[in-house]
């Protein structure tokens, strides 16, 4: 099978994967070895381009912007839910021991004995 065409099926493979609904680790680790895979075959793609390899290449260059801004939206809401998890352990952590984080500024010393 021609490189641009296996490439332009992985694409696809990874645009329609993005789009749906799944669980999230398993759907991360399918990205990663999607990308890894249009990476071997992005090093073997070499010109001249045919009319239809490079009608092909438009559409994945058009795919590769949609990816990127899901795979941001992706990371984002990776990010949300680490800052979750660190703000709810936070919390856990005040409600178990309220007195670990007391300031002690106003104390007074009285020196006169």
């Amino acid at each position: 099978m021609n490189a641009v065409l296996e490439c332009h099926d992985i694409t696809n493979q990874l645009k329609a994967l993005l789009d749906g609904e799944g669980e999230r680790d398993s759907k991360i680790e399918s990205i990663e070895n999607l990308l890894n895979q249009r990476e071997l075959l992005l090093s073997s793609i070499t010109p001249p381009y045919s009319l239809e390899e490079q009608r092909l290449g438009k559409e994945i260059v058009l795919w590769n912007k949609q990816i990127d801004q899901k795979l941001a939206g992706l990371k984002i809401d990776i990010k949300r839910d680490m800052n979750g998890v660190s703000k709810t352990k936070t919390t856990v952590q005040r409600y178990t021991n309220p007195y670990e984080s007391m300031q002690t500024d106003g104390m007074f010393y009285d020196k006169r004995n």
